[in-house]
């Protein structure tokens, strides 16, 4: 009996270790998810790569870039906030609503939100820095611990929208570029 369990155990084992593992496409570094998908254009294979935190019906912090975008040096992934409710209600940031990415209260950038509604009804938001900033504000994110989302306020610090651990962000973002065949080298200017 033992050994019959040995053998179907063992087969299991190693019928398991010839399927794709349940794994493939998403990893996860500490507070980031990375997500690889890829499908057939007809003419060439793509594979789409996202690196993000949060989400879980929470504003979510990501960066995406896919094996036929161009890339560094030239083109790095925005980290981009973005934000989705239920259908019938509106999001907290809404179109055309400034806000800071702050990190570890030394840096700031800011983004000018664009929402509006799926082709589902449901409403969104994304906020993406200028494309001049997004080298720098990459730099942050690899060398700092937190980034704040707020609202920006003439006369205030605005609201929070999203509080983001970095930790794990470095791997991620390594792993993201490294799936798509990118550089993982982010140069100091």
């Amino acid at each position: 009996m033992k050994t019959l369990s040995k053998l179907v155990m063992a087969a299991a084992c190693t019928g398991f270790a010839a399927l794709p593992a349940a794994a493939d496409g998403y990893w996860e570094y500490r507070d980031w998810r990375v997500f690889v998908d890829e499908y057939d254009t007809g003419e060439d294979l793509r594979r789409n790569c996202t690196a993000m935190t949060g989400g879980d019906g929470l504003p979510s912090l990501k960066l995406h870039i896919s094996n036929g975008d161009g890339g560094p040096p030239d083109y790095y992934p925005a980290p981009t906030f973005h934000e989705s409710a239920p259908r019938g209600h509106s999001t907290q940031v809404q179109n055309g609503q400034a806000l800071g990415f702050i990190f570890d209260n030394q840096a700031v950038f800011y983004a000018i939100a664009d929402g509006s509604y799926d082709d589902e009804g449901f409403a969104y938001a994304d906020a993406s820095p200028r494309w001049q900033d997004t080298l720098n504000m990459l730099l942050w994110m690899q060398a700092g611990h937190s980034l704040e989302i707020r609202t920006v306020q003439p006369y205030g610090a605005g609201e929070q929208v999203l509080p983001v651990s970095l930790n794990g962000f470095t791997a991620a973002y390594g792993k993201m570029m490294d799936e798509c065949g990118f550089s993982i080298a982010l140069p100091r200017s």
